[in-house]
């Protein structure tokens, strides 16, 4: 049997993605400090959430060439991260109008007030009832439901005994079979070392049974629906072991799709730092990518897989990650997160299909001093386009070449 574990980019072309919204820079999520460019970066001020803007920002990012748009649906009123279906078909009806051809994703955080209070009005599956969303219906091309919450399921392997890490190589040891996993009732604080804002990291009490539970669900109607999974990456081991479990180990796990994009979001955690070097960047690719391959007498059933890359680095640790390139024509240059993240995606072999960039992740530029500056997702889809074009990467926006991509 052949197995489809060829990226489906070639070595010359990418498609370009924006996280538009994201669910950690909101108000909420955000005391002030007095600094009007750090607030304003920091709470979301800048992120189109009326209708009327996200009409305009979409077709000015399918104007420049975005082929994939994450979002995570907003309030309108209240500018926070919202579970609403209406908010999140009315998203869908505007991307077919205005951005016709792109690939729609939809994220699933448990972060923000209304996120929390939907789960205790309605139960866990109301912050990911967005997945069980036909396309043409108001439902996306992908849905990501595995991030960070659901590592409780991994801690919870850890304390019964079933999986050692080595959190310095992000490589894993087994030590029982996870056929014999029973995920714990035992509802708990969500307790993860990421780097976030003020209540960008509460994600509040769960349990890793809850957390199965709803993976499950989320297969369960993207098999439905024919529609495509979608994971992020936030720690090396623990979410390179979840996602493996969730294709390799797991019951009638994701193989059954086909299909899998797997966003690594450099600088999301201090177990998945952003990368120093291209060495250490393309080592991460490759590990995900390597989840493609069936176990000897597991699920042998294809899963095609393309690797998405982000930098989810705060502003006020943006200084920290100046430094000069290593790779390509603007090698020893000094270069931001974002920018590095871009030369490093557009080398040959980088592994990489999608570069997303974006107000989830890095929602501000940085100037010659190394200043940081608020910034809108079309400068830094500007900032993005210019750099791959000095590296001679062309951008994947055919319509049927995106469904295509998208295909299992």
């Amino acid at each position: 049997m052949t197995f489809n574990t060829i990226q489906p980019t070639q070595d010359d072309q990418l498609v370009l993605g924006v996280a538009r919204t994201g669910a950690k820079f909101t108000p909420r999520n955000h005391k002030n400090t007095g600094n009007r460019t750090f607030d304003a970066i920091a709470s979301g001020d800048l992120i189109p959430v009326t209708y009327d803007e996200i009409k305009a920002e979409f077709k000015a990012l399918h104007d420049m060439g975005v082929g994939y748009i994450h979002e995570h649906a907003r309030n309108p009123d209240t500018r926070e991260q919202t579970t609403s279906l209406d908010v999140y078909s009315q998203i869908s009806r505007i991307a077919q109008e205005e951005a016709p051809g792109a690939l729609l994703s939809y994220g699933g955080s448990r972060n923000g007030p209304e996120i929390a209070e939907a789960i205790r009005s309605d139960g866990e599956i109301a912050r990911v009832a967005q997945a069980g969303l036909p396309r043409l219906q108001g439902g996306a091309d992908f849905v990501t439901t595995q991030a960070a919450i659901e590592l409780q399921i991994v801690l919870d392997m850890e304390r019964q005994g079933f999986v050692r890490f080595d959190h310095d190589k992000g490589t894993w040891k087994m030590l029982r079979p996870l056929e014999d996993y029973v995920p714990s009732g035992s509802v708990e604080k969500a307790r993860f070392s990421v780097n976030s804002t003020d209540g960008g990291a509460n994600y509040g009490a769960s349990s890793a049974a809850i957390q199965m539970e709803t993976l499950k669900w989320t297969i369960d109607a993207r098999e439905q629906l024919n529609g495509a999974y979608e994971v992020e990456l936030v720690q090396k081991g623990r979410s390179l072991f979840l996602t493996w479990y969730l294709a390799n180990a797991m019951a009638n796990g994701i193989r059954r799709l086909g299909r899998l994009n797997i966003t690594i979001l450099f600088g999301f955690s201090p177990r998945l730092p952003f990368p120093k070097t291209f060495a250490e960047f393309r080592k991460m690719v490759k590990g995900a990518r390597a989840i493609a391959t069936p176990v000897k007498g597991g699920d042998d059933r294809p899963l095609k897989i393309s690797i998405s890359v982000g930098a989810a680095v705060l502003p006020h640790h943006a200084r920290d990650h100046i430094c000069p390139v290593d790779v390509g024509p603007l090698r020893g240059t000094m270069m931001g997160p974002m920018e590095r993240l871009a030369i490093y995606a557009a080398q040959p072999g980088s592994g990489v299909d999608i570069l997303r960039v974006g107000m989830e992740d890095t929602p501000f530029i940085l100037d010659p001093t190394g200043r940081v500056l608020p910034a809108t997702n079309t400068e830094l889809v500007d900032r993005a386009r210019r750099l791959l074009k000095r590296h001679e990467i062309a951008l994947v926006t055919d319509p049927v070449d995106l469904q295509r991509f998208k295909a299992a």
